[in-house]
């Protein structure tokens, strides 16, 4: 089987199977990822070559016949030499495209292979996104956007192992931000027309959401105005350097931010990039940053080496982002153990009270 049709075959599997969370799957990708004996990009060097051979040899035809008049072909005409011409550069634009459309497939392939296993490894599946009207009400994260905004994914797991028993979300965030400005435009004569221009700027932000010890706080390096009316700055020069705090009581704030909590946040900014920390007025705790955790690129040196590829998904395909998030929400709550504790026993209560 050539090369392209292996690229082909483990191109199929990936797209039929919706998850690799069947270890005969993981186990079949990771085999055909090694068979390839190639990288991962389609070998249409053959093409490539054809298409700037032509294109070369239409557009020289085209600039002597321009500079010294096209020769005269059969019928007495310069027609048919110009239309030959054209033909050649057409269809090196056709290969040329289809070389770089077939580059581009393999590179979205080496992202999908990866996210696949990726999504399997934590266990995630697909969940409906809560309503943003209730979200921006509890996080300022979701206060964004003056055009349009939509969670993109809304992911689900049970649990980061022994770590973290306890279930959290994983979710992208986009909004759209619209700006129109005015410009003023003068002809020839002197007048001047002024027209509208609009241009729409897209943005992402990632988190984690789950349930938490606190409420009402915001410990934001990159947000909307604060939520909440009162400040609160901990001892540390370097963490109010990098973070705005919001409370509705100063009580939670110091009861959260602990000496130990405020290092882990402090070193947070190292490998997440502009973190966000909210406890919302419903108990939960929204984690936000702006680098994307599920790029292969976090993950993979090289750009379509299958044999890496196939160490990484052999490994559990880790997500190098989502765990140093992941690690600081265990962090917080480690350090924070007492009010978590409380947390488990109110809703152990709750659940009591609602059997009874």
């Amino acid at each position: 089987m050539s090369h392209n049709k292996k690229l082909n075959t483990l191109l199929k599997l990936v797209r039929n199977t919706k998850s690799a969370s069947d270890n005969a799957v993981s186990t079949k990708m990771v085999a055909q990822l090694r068979a390839l004996r190639g990288p991962i990009r389609y070998e249409d060097n053959g093409k490539l070559g054809l298409g700037l051979l032509l294109l070369l040899a239409g557009g020289y035809g085209h600039l002597l016949g321009s500079e010294r008049a096209y020769p005269v072909g059969s019928d007495g005409s310069s027609d048919t030499v110009i239309f030959i011409y054209n033909a050649l550069v057409a269809i090196a634009v056709g290969l040329l495209l289809f070389w770089f459309f077939r580059r581009r497939k393999a590179t979205k392939f080496v992202q999908e292979v990866f996210e696949a296993a990726a999504l399997a490894s934590y266990s995630f599946s697909d969940e409906p996104p809560p309503k943003l009207k209730g979200l921006d009400k509890d996080f300022r994260e979701f206060n964004r956007g003056n055009h349009s905004r939509k969670i993109m994914y809304y992911r689900s797991a049970p649990n980061y192992g022994d770590q973290l028993p306890q279930a959290y979300s994983l979710f992208r965030f986009h909004w759209v931000v619209r700006e129109e400005k005015q410009v003023t435009d003068t002809d020839h004569n002197g007048y001047s027309t002024t027209t509208t221009e609009t241009s729409y700027y897209h943005y992402d932000r990632y988190g984690v959401m789950l349930e938490g010890g606190f409420s009402g706080i915001q410990i934001t390096s990159d947000a909307p105005n604060g939520k909440y009316k009162l400040k609160y700055r901990p001892a540390s020069v370097e963490f109010n350097r990098y973070y705005n705090i919001r409370c509705v009581e100063e009580i939670q704030a110091a009861k959260l931010l602990k000496p130990s909590v405020v290092i882990a946040l402090e070193n947070a900014g190292a490998q997440l990039k502009k973190p966000n920390l909210e406890y919302g007025l419903n108990g939960q705790m929204c984690l936000t940053w702006a680098n994307d955790p599920l790029s292969v690129r976090t993950a993979m040196r090289s750009k379509d080496n299958p044999n890496e590829l196939a160490d990484i998904i052999e490994a559990g395909a880790k997500l190098p982002v989502l765990e140093d998030a992941l690690k600081l929400v265990v962090e917080i709550q480690r350090h924070t153990k007492s009010n978590f504790s409380a947390l488990e026993v109110d809703s152990a209560q709750a659940s009591i009270q609602g059997v009874k």
